[in-house]
């Protein structure tokens, strides 16, 4: 262990030489010796400007102080949910490609990363402190106070660095079950701390039971690494100097993203098989997954901003929920529908017996999915916000109904512009379209339009019994 340590001492020493040599040249380029004069005394000034400003407000201060301390334990459990947000990028604990390099030669992983471990815990405490540290220089809050959440909030933050690098292995569903499951135990946590007058108690617990999970995470720290992401994310961490990007102008330069855990989402062991070349439904419907996962930049747009506009949108009353609610849809529909021609850019796609039934079939059948996730997203939103009635359930169904008629509707248009050029859609089925959306925008505010239900079930049925879509 001591020969690893002195050379782990050995390359930090010889990383830091490199790191202080361009930070010389990028300090260089962006400042002279008249610019970093006026800099310093200009900060110099600022600190004490700071520091007198704080003093004047001190009555504001301590009442503050006063209004702040009750939020401490949501403090902590933002510092949790960081860390699984976190997870998700980074592992928390670096091993870059310099020490993964000395396991060719006679130091073991084991104690490499317990060093590194050891680093991790010691970074967090510096900066933790230094912040602590200018906060009680500068500003009035009294000591005890500052005591207190300095070793609450240095704790969960050492008591994170362990399932943060757990965390980042774990790949696929299984990862974002652990992650709403995070998020819902957390939501629990917060509503039980409502009926706690007491927080020393229940903040004893909390940190008792991330005591218990550092402990049973410490036998599996090593299983199932993916060494060659934690290396490739570490070294990026490593090297990523922003003052250095920003000077050589490499911030301009875009690099490709490896989302790993949206792939894993897309590599289950379904997904690894060859392709059944003899059951066409399966087939095409792997096609389909590999077309969509090209996209998959676009998807997680599509995703974040249905998000966005259902939920600032609900909060701000009935009627903009409902046009939330029919933004989404639209947007969803009109995304959905644009990915059924990725899978003509596919060269398999054209040296292969295809028919336009089965095609249709199996997109339909990743659709389903992705459309219900939409729908879990607008319930959980609607139900937060209204609360559960029959009322809720009858909107509910029509939104449910509507987004999977527009589905329907504007699948077998763009079905039928491939086998006819110069499709266009009847006038009665474009008045649909606009009536259904017009009604999702105004059914929350307005729950007569609801009826309308009635007239697109109605519609559907006549549709498909009497005008079935005929493909080949």
């Amino acid at each position: 262990m001591n020969d690893t340590i002195k050379m782990m001492r050995f390359i930090r020493k010889g990383r830091s030489r490199k790191k202080q040599k361009l930070y010389k040249l990028a300090f260089g380029v962006a400042f002279d010796w008249t610019t970093t004069i006026y800099t310093g005394f200009f900060l110099f000034m600022l600190f004490f400007i700071l520091y007198d400003v704080l003093k004047q407000m001190e009555p504001f201060v301590l009442e503050y102080q006063k209004i702040v301390d009750p939020f401490l334990p949501l403090m902590l459990f933002g510092l949790v949910f960081g860390m699984l947000i976190q997870s998700f990028h980074l592992p928390g604990i670096k091993v870059t490609s310099a020490e993964w390099k000395l396991t060719s030669l006679p130091f073991q992983i084991h104690s490499i990363w317990r060093y590194q471990y050891f680093r991790a815990h010691c970074n967090r405490f510096v900066v933790i402190s230094a912040i602590i540290l200018f906060i009680f220089l500068i500003t009035p809050l009294t000591n005890l106070f500052i005591l207190k959440w300095y070793l609450l909030i240095m704790a969960v933050s050492l008591l994170t660095v362990l399932p943060q690098w757990f965390f980042f292995q774990i790949e696929g569903f299984r990862k974002l079950f652990i992650y709403l499951s995070g998020i819902f135990f957390l939501g629990i946590i917060r509503i039980l701390f409502l009926y706690f007058d007491d927080t020393s108690i229940f903040l004893i617990v909390f940190i008792l039971l991330l005591l218990f999970l550092n402990g049973w995470m410490w036998q599996r720290k090593l299983r199932g690494v993916n060494w060659g992401k934690v290396i490739e994310k570490s070294d990026e961490k490593e090297w990523n100097m922003f003052f250095i990007n920003r000077m050589s102008r490499m911030d301009q330069v875009k690099k490709p993203r490896n989302q790993y855990f949206v792939q894993t989402l897309f590599q289950s062991k379904k997904a690894r098989l060859p392709f059944p070349y003899l059951e066409p439904s399966i087939l095409m419907r792997k096609l389909w997954l590999r077309s969509i996962r090209q996209e998959i930049e676009g998807l997680g747009n599509l995703a974040f901003a249905i998000i966005a506009c259902i939920v600032i949108l609900s909060l701000r009353g009935p009627l903009l929920q409902g046009i939330g609610i029919s933004l989404s849809i639209f947007m969803f529909v009109q995304m959905m529908v644009s990915y059924f021609g990725e899978i003509f850019k596919d060269k398999l796609i054209h040296s292969l017996p295809w028919n336009m039934g089965t095609l249709t079939k199996s997109f339909w059948q990743i659709v389903k999915w992705l459309s219900i996730v939409v729908l879990v997203v607008i319930t959980i939103v609607m139900v937060s916000v209204k609360g559960l009635s029959l009322l809720l359930l009858a909107q509910l169904a029509f939104v449910y109904v509507s987004l999977f008629f527009l589905l329907d509707r504007k699948v077998e248009e763009r079905v039928q512009r491939l086998n006819q050029k110069w499709y266009t859609p009847k006038p009665f089925e474009q008045v649909m379209d606009i009536i259904t959306y017009l009604s999702l925008a105004v059914c929350i505010y307005y729950p007569i339009v609801m009826i309308v239900l009635v007239v697109i079930i109605a519609y559907w049925i006549i549709k498909k019994h009497n005008f079935p879509l005929l493909i080949d």
